[in-house]
């Protein structure tokens, strides 16, 4: 155990010191700042809360479009299965299921899914491991704990599952449609007495995702701290500085998974701002802003919070873990205490906001949005209103595309120099204005040597495929050892290629990084492996001699901050990456 604690704190400590990457160059004009709206519409059981956000919502924003065409302003509402479904039941009463397709068929809003408020906070699908398991059963656990959460229906009030119904993101699907973004989908840990959430990695239920045929943005760094861990504050800025390192890059964006996620917080100035808070709150918090690069500020809409007035009704002691939310939901939130006292849950009416303060929040929310469009938007050529699908239109894809062999191998030299001296790898790396992440750069360096190998001159380009991290992290840095050949080298990148192009959506992914590799007999770490390609591509000789060294798994203490899950199963940070912003560079040319 203290030798874990250890190599974290060297990580930490570490980890910055080998960030050396290679950037495009940045840029001292003012760059767009993107407005996203979205609501959370999470709470079944006070459905007349519910029903009456909607209801004010949603001709506000088809009013502002129709005054304002040329802004295309438009809204993600973030639906619960569980609300999805009271919707469906509600319906032939209120018909409020059709009045929101209505808009969603003439494209005022889009429609996405938040898993936080699934019932119940405690009673849901759980992971437990009851010891040591291998890497590929704790694998499994969690992709099917994933599975049931995405699809299962439960109880809205208990959380008691009910078989043969569906639930869940496929529930919100079957209402709605595909979800242009998916939040709220953390697995829960048995814990004998509370709850913990699994934050760190998603990529099982990213795999789940996809075989949901989902092809939504996610949620990044979220507003509040869900690990209580300290400095939160500091750990998101140097996290979102890393993964935005030149002017074509935001803050708020990057790859994870090769699924683009969007921040709801980057640094000290960038927070969730909520509509009813009024023009003031977004002018503070743009005024603020760095703009040498492209920000992206998420706006919430219709807040429950507004409906409500302190102080919260009494209820007895919390026996359950709650997760943290964003600013919108108080520790006393309706449906917090719909689950805290099933035998009466609808929220009471003296801790009900009076119909005049809630007409006032409307029109504060209404005004954040007449200014932002009527004046922010006018004085600021290439920002927007952006809706979730047009967000992961904006940057350019993760993968698909082909590199130069001839570029890969200019940049490596750079990167192994950086690498020289220490264990810790540099995050991702540049390469015909694409970033790779250590995952893209082991499959592409794989495939080059692979084709030397088979050929033996190197190809021209590698084309850039889906892989997954590996799927276990191992907690050392390996051991030095006698020098290889690259010709041996290419043979055993021969013997992984195949692999590694294997996408067949098995239970357990074939194309994700070995976390071992075996050359002339000598157990090495991938990123000692990674770490000999990027050598032999410098200099691809095939009877040149390289020596095995040390190398650390983890690319630095921004990488596994925030995390409750073990460090071994923080494969996913092998993926993360900048998103490159598409035609930055046309809106620079186009500001001078």
């Amino acid at each position: 155990m203290k030798r874990s604690v250890y190599l974290i704190l060297a990580i930490l400590a570490l980890g910055l010191l080998a960030f050396r990457v290679t950037a495009a160059p940045q840029t001292s004009e003012k760059q767009p700042v993107d407005i996203y709206l979205y609501a959370r519409i999470t709470d079944q059981v006070n459905m007349d809360f519910t029903e009456d956000r909607l209801r004010r919502l949603l001709p506000m924003i088809a009013a502002l479009r129709k005054e304002h065409p040329q802004s295309h302003i438009t809204a993600t509402l973030l639906f619960s299965g569980a609300v999805s479904q009271a919707l469906v039941d509600r319906n032939a009463q209120t018909g409020i299921k059709d009045y929101v397709l209505g808009y969603v068929r003439r494209g005022v809003v889009e429609v996405g899914y938040d898993g936080a408020d699934e019932p119940t906070y405690k009673d849901r699908p759980t992971i437990n491991f009851p010891g040591i398991v291998p890497a590929d059963t704790r694998w499994l656990t969690r992709s099917a704990v994933a599975q049931k959460f995405l699809t299962e229906a439960r109880d809205p009030l208990t959380g008691a599952p009910e078989p043969g119904a569906t639930g869940g993101l496929k529930k919100m699907e079957e209402v709605f449609g595909k979800p242009a973004c998916i939040t709220g989908v953390s697995l829960s840990v048995f814990d004998p007495f509370f709850n913990t959430v699994d934050l760190g990695s998603d990529s099982e239920t990213v795999q789940q995702l996809m075989r949901m045929n989902s092809q939504a943005l996610m949620f990044g760094v979220p507003a509040s701290n869900p690990t209580k861990l300290r400095g939160y504050r500091d750990w998101a800025t140097d996290f979102s500085k890393i993964l935005s390192p030149s002017s074509d890059t935001s803050p708020e964006l990057y790859w994870q998974d090769n699924v683009l996620r969007s921040s709801e917080s980057s640094d000290a100035t960038v927070r969730v701002v909520l509509a009813s808070e009024g023009p003031d709150a977004l002018k503070t918090v743009i005024d603020k802003l760095d703009r040498s690069k492209v920000r992206v500020l998420h706006i919430e809409l219709a807040a429950e919070k507004d409906y409500l007035t302190p102080p919260p009704p009494r209820v007895p002691p919390m026996t359950v873990a709650l997760p943290p939310r964003g600013p919108s939901v108080p520790p006393w939130s309706p449906i917090k205490l719909a689950y805290i006292v099933p035998y009466s849950p609808k929220w009471p009416q003296n801790a009900r906001a009076s119909a005049a303060d809630v007409d006032a929040a409307y029109a504060k929310e209404e005004a954040l949005l007449k200014w932002t469009v009527e004046e922010f938007l006018p004085a600021n050529p290439g920002s927007r209103v952006i809706g979730s699908k047009e967000l992961t239109q904006m940057a350019e894809p993760s993968t698909g595309f082909s590199v130069s062999v001839a570029s890969l191998r200019t940049a490596l030299g750079a990167y192994t120099a950086a690498w020289t001296g220490n264990t810790v790898p540099a995050p991702y790396l540049r390469v015909d204005d694409h970033y790779l992440s250590l995952a893209d750069m082991f499959q592409v360096m794989t495939d080059a040597l692979a084709g030397m190998n088979r050929t033996g001159a190197l190809p021209r380009t590698v084309r850039v495929v889906r892989v997954w991290g590996p799927m276990d992290m191992p907690l050392d840095s390996g051991k030095p050892g006698p020098a290889v050949t690259v010709k041996s080298l290419a043979s055993v990148c021969a013997a992984i290629t195949n692999r590694l192009h294997t996408d067949t959506g098995s239970a357990i992914p074939s194309n994700s990084i070995p976390s071992h590799v075996t050359i002339e007999a000598q157990d090495v770490n991938a990123a000692q492996f990674l770490h000999l390609m990027a050598e032999a591509l410098v200099n691809p000789a095939a009877d040149a001699k390289l020596n095995i060294k040390t190398a650390s798994m983890v690319w630095g203490g921004p990488a596994i901050y925030m995390r409750t899950r073990p460090l071994g199963d923080m494969g996913a940070t092998w993926t993360m990456k900048p998103a490159v912003i598409a035609g930055a560079g046309a809106i620079q040319s186009a500001q001078k």
